[in-house]
């Protein structure tokens, strides 16, 4: 008989030949050591390999039951106990549901049903949402706030709630709002909100992500979680927050939210952790390619960088070029690419023999068309670095871990547990395996600070000056008093500029000062369509005072980069095809292949024009105007020119459809169509009319997309 935890892992690794008996060993191993994390991973290690039909399934839903694993105890029940049954409606929602929580979810919904607040940390596995829409299900609540960390997860969760047709689901902020409403959004769209509704219920997804630091300083949209959490707590509504294993919450916060904190470890799957040894990048890809050439098994491969995961697409391409490809692939998504993008792409190649890539340099739709790719089974291996692990929650049966980074640098033992924790699914991949090359880090989980609320050495002053004065402690007072003093510029307008720091804010403004009139000229827009000069002066202001976190690179590594490559994504109207053209026949771009030529154009338009270029020159412009009009000049302004950088030159909203899965190429044909829209919420009920006309000139590819967008709508 075995006996330890090891032992019948090991067993049930293997072919079970007497299922009677590891269930007994599992029932004394429970009996003798309490029902706990070790008990609960040998009972899903044996939901994989026995059977739940006859005496053998009737023992598994029993240990099942006993551990709380409810959702697995219903399938394959031949007839429940009358003591079975009444578990079971206990741990539903409501008596009409089909969701069956386990045994945590279930205390975490129920508290929260009785109105209490919920920091949840446990694993990835756990099953978050399940009790969001859980909750959303109740009618209890008439607004509610979702924050999720990126655009990816943002629309898996739209796509998610659309099916509660009683809530209007809100994903910008100049949406009107109906009479009930789900809002979800980035901490960056949550703060451009003009007036938010009476708030029932919010919601922080990741919530570790509030104390993201950086030698020793708040990261940029840290700092903005931070100021969406003080926003939303001000209505004094209830809260949930949930995130992956933490030790605790750091004790300078108050008492009242460390009584809110709730740790398990309760997991829905296992996972076998295998180390395999190579000396260099070269050996660990070509073990790669054989490990996924020898299995059809659903694969993650992770790699540190975009440029990473070009090697092993590489590596995997060649090992399929003899024909040995697992699954359909995507042939029709590459051909799109190679007719709309590029010919050359590595990713089109990589799609036709069934692998797949996701980081976060590509076009929002076609990292969505990757993950639905990998869903479905047409892809069975996606490559990926860190933007797949924390934007969107897709499983695999398997994760090759290639590197042991992020960017550059090492991850620790939290960052490998969120990786691991995206191994396995419930009732498909009941235990996954971690393919690993280097040690793991040494176990360690951090305590999480809200530094929005402790006002700690690590907020930043763009944080604390969001913070009413009245509520500033005494260290902040010491700290901020003295930048308001020396930037000139109102409160007020350094709370406008959310993000930027105040130090920064005060050298621009100290820079512009000093400037003679002659010099002022180039900032003083009369048009949305500014002239060289003037695009090139904001652009030398914007890189040098208020750039961007981690600014160097992305397609530009100057001022004089980012202006010219505006300008010409301005000259060709924001034309994807002619952008990549511009990056792949630039002579003095030293770049080796036509791949990282490409990427630098996608990485471009992803950091700058989707986002950090138009909101740097909104802050820019309320920095200029206030020192123009100080100095009894005519200001002009930025912000026309910011919304065609911010709407990649074409129609307003239609860039926003591209979240939706519909790439910018088919809604400008759309344009016609749609009529006059004026706001999103009219081009999103234009565009459902348009998904049965004909007369669009659209391939069955383009209209699959359309209808796609249009069944989650």
């Amino acid at each position: 008989m075995a006996g330890s935890h090891a032992e019948l892992t090991s067993l049930l690794r293997g072919e079970v030949d007497d299922e009677f008996e590891i269930l007994s060993d599992i029932a004394a191993f429970t009996s003798i050591n309490g029902i706990g994390s070790e008990s609960t991973d040998l009972v899903i290690r044996a939901l994989e390999k026995i059977s739940r039909t006859g005496p053998e399934g009737e023992i598994l839903r029993s240990l099942a039951m006993m551990h709380g694993l409810y959702p697995y105890a219903v399938q394959g029940a031949d007839h429940d106990s009358l003591r079975d049954a009444v578990i079971m409606e206990m741990n539903r929602p409501n008596p009409a549901s089909e969701t069956v929580f386990h045994r945590i979810q279930s205390q975490v919904f129920h508290r929260l049903v009785e109105g209490e607040n919920v920091i949840l940390s446990a694993p990835t596995s756990f099953g978050k949402s399940v009790v969001i829409d859980a909750l959303v299900q109740t009618g209890r609540y008439k607004n509610l706030v979702l924050v999720v960390p990126t655009i990816a997860l943002l629309d898996e969760t739209r796509r998610r709630l659309s099916q509660f047709r009683e809530y209007k689901i809100v994903t910008h902020p100049n949406q009107e709002l109906s009479e009930r409403n789900i809002l979800v959004m980035t901490q960056e769209r949550l703060l451009a909100v003009p007036q938010l509704p009476a708030v029932d219920l919010f919601f922080i997804d990741e919530f570790y992500k509030l104390a993201e630091e950086s030698e020793g300083t708040l990261e940029q949209r840290a700092s903005m979680l931070n100021q969406a959490f003080l926003r939303l707590a001000k209505t004094g509504a209830q809260f949930y927050f949930a995130g992956p294993v933490v030790d605790g919450l750091a004790s300078v916060l108050p008492s009242n939210l460390r009584a809110s904190f709730i740790r398990t470890d309760f997991s829905t799957v296992a996972a076998d952790t295998r180390k395999i040894k190579a000396s260099n990048d070269e050996e660990r890809l070509a073990i790669v390619a054989e490990l996924i050439g020898s299995s059809c098994d659903p694969t993650l491969v992770y790699c540190q960088s975009p440029a990473k995961t070009r090697k092993a697409l590489e590596a995997l391409i060649e090992q399929r070029s003899s024909g040995a490809t697992v699954s359909r692939g995507l042939p029709e998504v590459a051909e799109w690419i190679e007719e709309n993008y590029h010919p050359d792409w590595i990713v089109s190649r990589a799609l036709r023999r069934g692998v797949g890539v996701h980081h976060g340099r590509l076009p929002r739709w076609r990292a969505q068309k990757m993950v639905q790719g990998f869903e479905d089974g047409d892809l069975d291996t996606l490559v990926c670095t860190n933007s797949l692990i924390e934007g969107v929650n897709t499983r695999a049966k398997r994760i090759i871990i290639l590197d042991r980074k992020v960017a550059n640098r090492a991850y620790n033992y939290f960052t490998f547990a969120n990786i691991r924790g995206r191994v396995g699914r419930m009732f498909k991949h009941f235990v996954g395996e971690i393919v690993l090359f280097h040690d793991a880090p040494t176990r360690e989980f951090p305590e999480i600070d809200i530094p929005g609320v402790s006002q700690s050495d690590i907020a930043p002053s763009s944080l604390l000056v969001q913070i009413d004065e009245g509520d500033w402690s005494d260290e902040t007072r010491e700290r901020v008093s003295p930048v308001l003093e020396e930037s000139g510029l109102s409160l007020k307008v350094l709370r406008s500029i959310k993000g930027v720091e105040p130090e920064a804010a005060t050298e621009l403004a100290k820079h512009i000062r000093t400037l003679p009139t002659s010099r002022l000229q180039p900032l003083q827009w009369s048009t949305s369509y500014p002239k060289w000069a003037e695009l090139r002066a904001v652009c030398e202001l914007m890189w040098n005072y208020i750039p961007p976190s981690y600014h160097r690179g992305h397609g530009a590594y100057s001022a004089q980069q980012v202006a010219y490559q505006v300008n010409q994504a301005s000259l060709v109207e924001g034309r994807m095809k002619d952008i990549i053209a511009g990056f792949v026949e630039n002579e003095h771009d030293q770049s080796p292949s036509v791949d990282e030529k490409i990427e630098a154009a996608f990485d471009f338009v992803r950091y700058w024009l989707d986002h950090n270029f138009p909101t740097a020159l909104r802050a820019l412009d309320v920095v200029v105007s206030e020192i123009l009009e100080e100095r009894g000049l005519e200001s002009g302004s930025f912000d026309g020119f910011s919304a065609r950088v911010e709407s990649m030159f074409s129609a307003p909203h239609l860039t926003t459809l591209e979240e939706y899965g519909l790439p910018l190429e088919i809604s400008r044909q759309l344009v016609r169509g749609l009529g006059n829209s004026r706001s999103l919420d009219e081009m999103l009920e234009a565009i459902q009319v348009l998904r049965g006309t004909e007369r669009i000139p659209l391939t069955s590819f383009e209209r699959s997309l359309l209808g796609e967008v249009v069944a989650t709508i």
